[in-house]
Order: structure tokens, then sequence, then C-alpha cells
């Protein structure tokens, strides 16, 4: 090496950072100065195109993150501004007509027993003779129709030769525990000296109403279907002074009622199919129906 002339700084590969990448446009400039004459050449022709493949690239990748994708992802659903589709609710409406009332609970029947004949649906089916009729018929559009109608099938004198224990005038039949509670509550004031008697499974043994019928003068018992069925099939649960029975049709939260529900329909067309259906034909049983 010359005297006087200073060494050109060394640069290890150690010393470059991990991530150094060479500018295209520095590459392209160094390359045309370096190139460059009067007449140009064809290195610098391909030089050029280089650069402006190198551009055009930067460009696409820039493009391509400024702009929205419009794929849809697996986990999460495309939005929209559509609203969200509801399941139609659709009220349960009982009929006013009482030959109505009675072909709705046969269909409901029919339902409840898919591998039924029409010949055996004739046999079993509800006719409107089986219905109840008053001359003090409640208003329909009242709130309290129910606890009207009940009032108008409860006399607070006693019958003559008939067993009082265990013998309501009025049962009504309902698709829950809590409902029965509740109707309980309002019909206290309809038969205010008689206990009105409450007929569910849920923390009471059978065996326990059973003794209470057994020693219990009552008017109006309020139940579910599975116990009044049990009761009736065992003769606790008279019926030698029932007037009205009623099929109460109130609608729970999952607007669900007692003559369609999958827990409660088999044993609800059973108390009517076994037990009151041939009893009807007695002429010393007077009770008829009523949906409300």
């Amino acid at each position: 090496m010359a005297a006087g002339k200073k060494a050109a700084p060394q640069h290890s590969a150690d010393a470059l950072e991990d991530d150094f990448a060479i500018d295209p446009d520095y590459i392209s400039d160094a390359n045309d100065d370096r190139y460059s004459n009067d007449e140009g050449s064809a290195e610098e022709e391909t030089l050029q195109k280089q650069k402006a493949q190198a551009s055009k690239k930067r460009g696409s990748k820039q493009s391509e993150t400024e702009q929205p994708s419009f794929k849809k992802s697996k986990t999460q659903p495309a939005a929209t501004n559509k609203p969200a589709k509801q399941g139609k609710i659709q009220k349960f409406a009982v009929p006013r007509a009482l030959d109505e009332q009675a072909d709705l609970w046969n269909r409901c029947m029919q339902k409840a027993y898919p591998g039924i004949t029409q010949l055996e649906l004739e046999d079993i089916k509800m006719l409107p003779k089986h219905m109840y009729k008053t001359e003090n018929e409640p208003s329909w559009e009242s709130e309290s129709y129910l606890e009207d109608l009940v009032k108008t099938a409860v006399s607070s004198g006693k019958a003559k030769n008939k067993v009082m224990l265990g013998a309501p005038q009025v049962l009504v039949i309902c698709s829950s525990a809590l409902r029965v509670i509740d109707l309980v509550k309002k019909l206290r004031p309809i038969s205010p000296k008689r206990p009105v008697m409450k007929l569910f499974s849920r923390h009471i043994k059978i065996d326990d109403h059973k003794k209470l019928l057994g020693k219990t003068a009552v008017d109006v018992a309020v139940g579910t279907p599975n116990r009044i069925l049990r009761l009736l099939a065992d003769k606790d649960l008279k019926i030698n002074r029932l007037r009205l029975v009623v099929i109460d049709c109130w609608q729970d939260n999952k607007m669900r009622v007692v003559v369609d529900m999958d827990d409660t329909r088999e044993d609800l067309y059973r108390i009517w199919r076994d037990e009151l259906l041939p009893a009807s034909a007695n002429a010393d049983y007077g009770f008829r129906f009523r949906l409300a």
C-alpha cells in the first residue's frame, strides 16, 4: 500500500444488521451513473426495466395492504345490516264456541296419539254434550274469567247422600306446579270455608295426598295431569260431586300449553279416556268440561 494514503475502512459481515436491505432505487441510480453515455446502452435499458418492475411490485403490495379483504372468516360470519330472523310467536287461542272447544280438544288428542285410527278416535272424542254450560256465563274478555267460571259451579250447601271427603265440585287441570300455586291463590276466595286442594308431585308424596283427601272436605282442587291421573285411578280423588272440569290453557314463558306439551299431554288425555269419559256415561255423574 502506498504511503500517505489511508486505507479504506473494512466492514465485516457482523457489522450489518440482520434486516439490512438495499433499496432498488439506489441500485438503479448508481448503475445509471456508472453506465451512462451519450448513445445509451442495452444494459441501461435492462436496468430501467428492473427499476420499473421493482416500483410496480411495491405499489401492488401497498394496495393489497390498504384494500380490505372481503373473504368470509371461518370463525366469524360476514357483517350484515339485515336484522336477525326471529321465530314467529303464536299465542294459543281458545275458541268461545263450545263445539269448537271440543274440536280443538280432539285435534290435540289426535296429535298425542299419532297412531290412532279415525274409528278409534270416534270412540273417545269429546262431543258438544260434554261441554259445561251455565246461565251465568262470565265475560270472555274479563281477566278473571277462569275464577268467575269456577264460581258458577261451586255451591256452598251440603249435597245430600254424597261423600264430601276428597270430592271436589271443580277440578282444574294445569301444566305445572307453579301455575297450580298461582291459581290456588286466586281461587281461595271462592271457597273460604274449605281448602283449595293443591295436587302436584313436587315436594308432596302421593301417600300424603291420599291421606289428606281421605279426611278433608273440598270444593275446588287444582293440579297437574300426572298426579290427578294417579289419584283418580286409585279412587282417592272422587268424582261423585264433580260438576266442572277446567282445562287451563295458560301459556308458559316457552309458549307451551297443557294440551300440547310433551310432559303433560299423555297423562291429560288418559284422564279423559280412562277415567272421566267412561264415568260420563253414568247418569249419577253430571260433570262437564270447559277450556279456559
